[in-house]
């Protein structure tokens, strides 16, 4: 059996290695070939066919060409690669939204492709309540003043002095998994969590103390608005000038889902003009920001380079399940996570 992996500089090839033998077993059967790419040192490309990836065709034709199992992370699995390997049998991508891969090519060849949802929500989660508590509380300005041998005692003047999360109202937009999980971690914080969701039910939000309302009631009350929705050509700049208008004065805004979710524009002016007291935002449209982007000049947002699904445990969780689902494939199973499930009818 030859698998081809090719990973990066986050899923590790070696990692990838290790938890697939201990899944499927260390037999001489098992022929692995390999290829590294240079993320996320190297940003992501997208065009029409797939997006969100990197790396080219031809290498990985070259490392695929004879395998029966691809196991990627962000390589383009387009249609001449996937027609090009005569002998692949299944596509695992580590990911929960496959778009570096022609899922529809894949299909017409009866090829399975799995992916990994939820792999990064704890990892996502986490990082969005750092992201709230560090624009209520001064911890980032404090710290880099400090460095520079500057007490802000001025910190503890009522009007510069930090808020508290207990008592206020946090409006998620999604309800996914990570949506779910940042409602679970909120939890011990005394808040009311508003959740607008147009594909969720009333019980299932209530399941986790959480209200569901519409977009413009979640605009309005929320003192801190969160997004965890896909980007698609629905919710593209989901968040724009009319969206900002609506929300509370001194609200604040954490994007740490995708940045074509929000009119950066639109936002850069309310927080500018002091509509909302502050933004945290981890991902931008496109990526990287240009060095010229006005939000960059800002002192009330507080800006990450797309980190908020990075954790070693993501990592190692992702492979894992891409392991269980090849060993399930093996054994004349369907996997659970397969995004087109018609390829077994």
């Amino acid at each position: 059996m030859r698998v081809a992996i090719i990973g990066d500089l986050f899923l590790k090839n070696e990692l990838i290695e290790k938890i697939l033998i201990r899944y499927l077993g260390d037999g001489e059967d098992i022929k692995l070939t390999g290829l590294k790419l240079n993320w996320p040192r190297q940003p992501l490309i997208s065009d029409g066919e797939v997006k969100e990836y990197i790396g080219n065709e031809k290498e990985v034709l070259t490392v695929a060409r004879d395998a029966e199992i691809l196991i990627t992370h962000l390589a383009p699995v387009t249609r001449r690669v996937i027609w090009g390997c005569p002998k692949l049998k299944i596509i695992a991508c580590c990911r929960g939204g496959v778009v570096n891969v022609n899922i529809k090519a894949a299909t017409q060849r009866k090829i399975p492709v799995l992916n990994t949802p939820g792999r990064n929500k704890q990892a996502a989660a986490e990082f969005t309540l750092a992201m709230i508590l560090c624009l209520l509380k001064p911890i980032i300005p404090a710290h880099q003043a400090l460095k520079k041998g500057i007490w802000r005692g001025d910190f503890y003047e009522y009007d510069k002095c930090a808020e508290e999360l207990a008592g206020k109202k946090v409006g998620l937009i999604g309800f996914g998994l990570i949506g779910k999980r940042v409602c679970q971690l909120l939890s011990p914080f005394n808040v009311e969590v508003l959740v607008f969701d147009p594909y969720v039910e009333k019980k299932e939000v209530e399941l986790f103390g959480a209200r569901l309302v519409e977009l413009e009631k979640l605009l309005r009350e929320s003192h801190i608005i969160s997004l965890h929705a896909r980007l698609t050509p629905e919710t593209y700049k989901l968040i724009g000038e009319r969206e900002i208008s609506m929300m509370r004065p001194g609200a604040y805004l954490i994007n740490t889902a995708r940045g074509g979710l929000v009119d950066y524009e639109a936002l850069y002016k309310a927080l500018k003009e002091g509509k909302l007291k502050g933004a945290a935002l981890d991902t931008f449209d496109p990526e990287p920001p240009s060095t010229k982007c006005p939000l960059l000049s800002l002192s009330n947002v507080v800006l990450t380079p797309h980190l908020a699904g990075a954790s070693r445990e993501t990592a190692s969780h992702g492979i894992e399940m891409l392991a269980r689902g090849i060993s399930k494939y093996l054994q004349g199973e369907i996997p659970e996570n397969c995004v087109n499930p018609e390829v077994f009818q």
